[in-house]
């Protein structure tokens, strides 16, 4: 198996995938130690000796986008699998994290050194939640320049209801206006009520086009069967994310 390219397609998932010891003919490792004997059964001595003399970073460098994707993909760790779900049992969620405890950890196997696999875990952890307290305090500081009664301006994150309506933005002869009534912190949502949408249609306020739909029965996320759009015409109101407006 090629350390550089990525092959295989991402498949679908089975009922039973969360425990399942393959998916669509691809065998799913149960924990570290099996993606070990999993990748030693893909690589000659050579690779590995190749792999052995590398740096750690070197490595997880160089097969992040090729071999790292295989595994993302055809081990299921984006759409759930019984090795994802040994990620998430850790505190572990987003697959990049997962592929690169499975790197780092195969490096220091080949090498004989410990593999601090706690160490790693709370490095990620506490990535997130760096990232996550910036994020939110990014949030709220934005979100506390709108008030009650502001005049907003449309930004159209859902497209454009007619080509008149993009022609008027484009040409900034008219761009859609709202006011706020009311707004909920916890969500970081605006209620607002639509005063000019620049259009007969009003506004779409709501376009599942390549939008991911979490389906319950099959515990996956998957792209909506069917296009939904919604409109908003002058006079109504709806809650929006408050970037869905900009302030004056």
């Amino acid at each position: 198996m090629s350390l550089f390219v990525g092959y295989g397609q991402k498949t679908n998932q089975e009922s039973d995938q969360f425990t399942a010891d393959s998916i669509k003919g691809v065998y799913i490792p149960k924990d570290l130690e099996d993606c070990f004997r999993q990748i030693d059964s893909f690589w000659n001595d050579s690779t590995k000796q190749m792999v052995k003399d590398w740096s750690e970073a070197e490595f997880s460098g160089k097969v992040h986008m090729g071999f790292g994707m295989w595994m993302r993909n055809n081990w299921q760790l984006w759409g759930g699998s019984r090795l994802s779900k040994y990620f998430n049992d850790k505190g572990i969620y987003h697959p990049d994290d997962m592929s690169g405890i499975i790197l780092n950890s195969y490096h220091r196997h080949l090498n004989n050194f410990e593999i601090k696999l706690e160490e790693q875990i709370q490095f990620y952890k506490d990535y997130w939640e760096k990232s996550n307290q910036a994020e939110f305090e990014r949030k709220t500081s934005e979100f506390n320049e709108y008030a009650i009664g502001d005049t907003v301006l449309f930004t159209y994150p859902y497209g454009f209801s007619t080509s008149k309506q993009e022609t008027k933005y484009d040409n900034d002869k008219c761009i859609a206006k709202g006011k706020i009534l009311e707004k909920d912190s916890s969500k970081f949502i605006l209620k607002v009520l639509l005063i000019d949408g620049c259009s007969h249609k009003g506004i779409i306020y709501y376009n599942d086009k390549g939008k991911l739909i979490f389906d319950k029965e099959s515990q996956t996320w998957q792209h909506a069967k069917k296009k939904t759009i919604k409109y908003l015409k002058n006079g109504g109101e709806t809650w929006f994310y408050y970037d869905n407006w900009a302030t004056n």
